[in-house]
């Protein structure tokens, strides 16, 4: 009996003890609490939205988005800190060295402590910063490039919105914006839409409750007409390109060159589809994207770069002096104004006080428009121009710029350069302070020297243009927007109702590859002995500052040419700032992706190995394999993260 009075009697006390305590918290007290209650806040916070994907037509991911967490500080006491700095990775600097709490940043709103935390550190972080009021980990959507360096500078890259941008165009801290390429000129379709989401926060900033008001909206995906095959060729190409110019360089003992300034633009002239586009020397949009930086030194020394050198420049859409990948097009506007003719190709022509060179020190012999173009011979378009050198200027400005020069492509790139085709007229009507057209412009004019400035692209829509008998079809390097595709754009018809000339071109042209022609400046490259695909082409070596300063092995190196013949489905312009000669480099790069494009196998001589079959499909075993390598560094891309 007695056992069960003394639990009784202890049962008794302990409900007494929970009565009291419940009398103390609800009435003695209910006041504070009240007050406590009512200072629990909402707050609305940024639900970022996901960037727009990119891919190439044959599915390859080229830029996407990934989580980040960053650890950010608003101030006051932080317990367990030695434990959270090392697990978020907080820089020394930012932490007083052995200090127990960060230091003061009272004239902060809020501070980023660290950005990026590895992912395997983010559990433990979660349970150390539950309690601390002071310290929050915040997601972001980062922009990331599965591929690295491929199709950099169409791609361009992404950077948080600058207070700026947010102040004058109404992005929020923390906004990814383009600063450049296609993430740049498809801001709008790529950005999406951020959402809401309401957290109810109690008076010492502890969440308490979430829910989502409005989701958001992703950006819309955009599918490129980039081949991810083609792409790595281009850029290949460019990168092997160094030795054969430094050879040149050394036949003329001048320095080496460090690194490749060139450009190469492939499509498909039957659409104006771009499959390749790629530029040197080239950067990884990681660099600028991700924060901290995965290669600081490389992403300072890119935006250093000089003029000349240009990290960041999209040599594609700049503008350079063509020299004779520009007479294609001078040769179609003075045959359909005056006819052919034929003249003595000579080593040199004289007109009024001066001498005009060839770039052949020996006659070679009687051409005419056709064989002007086979043999790149000089003295046939000065001789041209030399006939009405006024109106020359006049007409052959207007009809190049039908063609495709002296305006923008069509390409959906802001910032493309337009380039000028100068002309009696244009003189008349600028605002330069010398108006008068010399004939000695016109001779210039003629070989694409003097004032004329064209970029890799125009020359690809001009010859577009040529091959196409005058339909000029817009390049362009999107095919899908939101899975939807997007519809051809409209073709001009420049070919004033007559294909004659456009013919005769076409045949010259061809004739440049030929093995029947003896001084064809293509032929020791892509002759039906050395390459099974029959091709056109054109080879364009053209002075410039530096080279008229130094000597011939700074000339700008140009090719441009298509196949195979009778139905052309493959265009590519090649070009090389310094490079040399255009039938050196420039022909060499075009040759390799001519290979690339029809899976042909080439010798160390660049030549074709024997008995191959070249591939008719859009893909073929090399685009398979090459799909295959860059799903694996998507794959790996992924493990990284």
């Amino acid at each position: 009996m007695n056992r069960i009075r003394w639990l009784a009697l202890g049962m008794s006390v302990a409900l007494g003890v929970f009565g009291v305590r419940l009398y103390n918290l609800q009435v003695v007290h209910h006041a504070q609490f009240a007050v406590q209650s009512e200072s629990n806040y909402q707050k609305d916070e940024v639900v970022r939205a996901l960037r727009g994907e990119i891919r190439t037509s044959d599915g390859v991911l080229l830029a996407t988005n990934r989580l980040a967490v960053d650890l950010i500080y608003t101030g006051g006491e932080v317990g367990s800190w030695d434990k959270i700095r090392y697990l978020a990775g907080v820089q020394p600097d930012q932490t007083q060295g052995d200090a127990p709490r960060p230091p003061d940043f009272s004239h902060e709103r809020e501070v980023v402590l660290a950005r990026n935390i590895k992912a395997e550190n983010l559990p433990a972080l979660y349970e150390y910063t539950a309690l601390q009021p002071n310290l929050e980990l915040r997601e972001r959507v980062e922009r990331i490039y599965p591929q690295g360096k491929l199709a950099a500078h169409l791609l361009g890259y992404t950077a948080e919105a600058d207070e700026s941008e947010v102040e004058d165009e109404g992005y929020t801290l923390g906004d990814l914006v383009g600063k450049s390429g296609l993430e740049y000129s498809l801001q709008q379709t790529l950005m999406g839409k951020n959402g809401v989401r309401r957290v109810e926060v109690t008076a010492t900033g502890r969440p308490q409750s979430t829910r989502t008001v409005d989701p958001g909206q992703k950006g819309r995906d955009v599918v490129l007409t980039i081949d991810s095959a083609l792409q790595r060729a281009a850029e290949q190409a460019l990168r092997e390109a160094l030795p054969e110019i430094n050879r040149n360089r050394a036949k003329y003992h001048s320095p080496p060159e460090p690194l490749v300034r060139g450009a190469i633009i492939a499509l498909d002239p039957r659409t104006g589809a771009v499959l390749a586009m790629a530029s040197s020397p080239t950067f990884d949009p990681n660099w600028f994207s991700r924060t901290p930086s995965p290669d600081p030194k490389a992403k300072a020394a890119a935006l250093l770069s000089s003029s000349l050198d240009a990290v960041m420049q999209n040599r594609v859409v700049q503008t350079y002096d063509p020299g004779s990948v520009f007479k294609p097009s001078t040769t179609l506007a003075f045959v359909e104004k005056w006819g052919n003719r034929t003249v003595p190709c000579a080593p040199a022509y004289r007109f009024g006080s001066g001498t005009w060179h060839n770039w052949a020190h020996y006659s070679l012999g009687m051409v005419d428009a056709r064989l002007a173009l086979a043999y790149s011979c000089n003295p046939w378009y000065y001789d041209s121009a030399a006939q009405h050198p006024v109106e020359y200027s006049n007409v052959v400005a207007q009809r190049v710029k039908q063609l495709g020069f002296g305006h923008p492509t069509g390409l959906e790139l802001v910032g493309e350069k337009t380039g000028d085709v100068p002309s009696e007229q244009g003189f008349l009507h600028s605002d330069r302070r010398d108006k008068s057209w010399q004939p000695g412009m016109s001779l210039n004019m003629s070989i694409g020297q003097g004032d004329v400035q064209v970029t890799p692209a125009q020359l690809a829509l001009a010859l577009s243009t040529i091959l196409n008998n005058g339909h000029k079809r817009p390049l362009t390097v999107i095919r899908k927007e939101g899975g939807k595709v997007l519809p051809p754009k409209p073709v001009q018809d420049v070919s004033n109702g007559e294909t004659a000339t456009f013919r005769l071109v076409q045949e010259g042209l061809s004739m440049t590859t030929s093995d029947q022609y003896r001084y064809a400046t293509a032929k020791h490259m892509l002759g039906p002995d050395f390459f099974p695909v029959r091709t056109a082409g054109k080879t364009g070596t053209a002075e410039n500052g530096l080279s008229r300063k130094y000597n011939y092995s700074y000339t700008n190196a140009f090719y441009e040419g298509y196949g195979p013949l009778g139905n052309p489905n493959f265009l590519v312009v090649s070009f090389f700032q310094n490079g040399g000669e255009g039938s050196g480099p420039g022909l060499t790069a075009a040759t390799k992706m001519f290979a690339a494009r029809w899976c042909i196998k080439l010798n160390d001589r660049n030549h074709a190995l024997p008995d191959q079959t070249p591939c008719t499909g859009e893909l073929s075993q090399m685009h398979e394999r090459m799909k295959k390598d860059a799903r694996k560094a998507e794959a790996e891309a992924q493990a990284a993260q």
